[in-house]
């Protein structure tokens, strides 16, 4: 089963490329949500990879999943199999 993941990290002038935060986003009709929010298809249809997410876009997801991402990183969404 498929699920998606959001990573932050530093932008790339800060020649920090390590892993800031990481969150799994949990439950099947949280999932298609996220999914129609972003891609503005079901979550079987988003293509794997990742996709830079943009300041409108974290601040939904903010509310959306009631977390408070930390500023002043790139925030990026991709899909995750869990087995």
């Amino acid at each position: 089963m498929r699920h998606l993941s959001i990573t932050g990290f530093y932008p790339d002038d800060r020649q920090d490329d390590s892993l800031q935060f990481e969150l799994d986003i949990e439950g099947t009709e949280l999932n298609e949500k996220v999914a129609h929010l972003i891609e503005s298809k079901p979550l079987n249809e988003v293509e794997p990879g990742e996709l830079l997410l943009s300041e409108s876009q974290v601040m939904t997801l903010s509310e959306l999943l009631g977390v408070s991402f930390p500023e002043g990183l790139e925030y990026f969404m991709g899909t995750c199999a869990k087995q």
